[in-house]
């Protein structure tokens, strides 16, 4: 599977498929909701940091986009992908500029998050801050 687009997720044939979806459905919980101790314990046991949902979100473009600092920052001490792309192109500078963090913003072009990159709309993260009126976004992003 490339890094740019996620593959179409296929449905489970059988319990253990099935177990393994349950597992990551949690994961991705975790990332939405701010879970970083107990993500972090899951990240130390081998889950890939770059697992994504079936509609290509990351982990990090999860805590980002619900404004999970400590967790976006795990995530990126662990190795996190920066520039991983969903199924719009977005990345997890896109999900922080149009939610208005700035801090977050700050944080991925620390780690190296490409501000060039355009969404499947052809919107950088500094032009989605703009459409949503993230006036500290875009100070960060500026």
């Amino acid at each position: 599977m490339s890094d740019d687009q996620p593959g179409s997720p296929q449905d489970p044939a059988n319990q253990q498929d099935e177990d393994a979806i349950a597992f990551a459905q949690g994961l991705f919980e975790l990332a939405r909701n701010g879970g970083a101790g107990p993500l972090s314990v899951m990240l130390n046991a081998g889950v890939p940091v770059d697992i994504r949902t079936s509609s290509g979100d990351s982990l990090l473009m999860l805590a980002c986009a619900n404004g999970h600092a400590d967790t976006a920052g795990l995530l990126l001490d662990a190795g996190a992908n920066p520039d991983l792309r969903n199924d719009q192109l977005r990345t997890p500078l896109m999900a922080a500029a149009i939610a208005d963090h700035a801090a977050m913003v700050d944080r991925l072009l620390e780690a190296g998050a490409d501000t060039s990159l355009t969404d499947a709309d052809g919107h950088s993260a500094l032009d989605l801050a703009r459409s949503t009126g993230a006036e500290d976004a875009i100070k960060a992003l500026s």
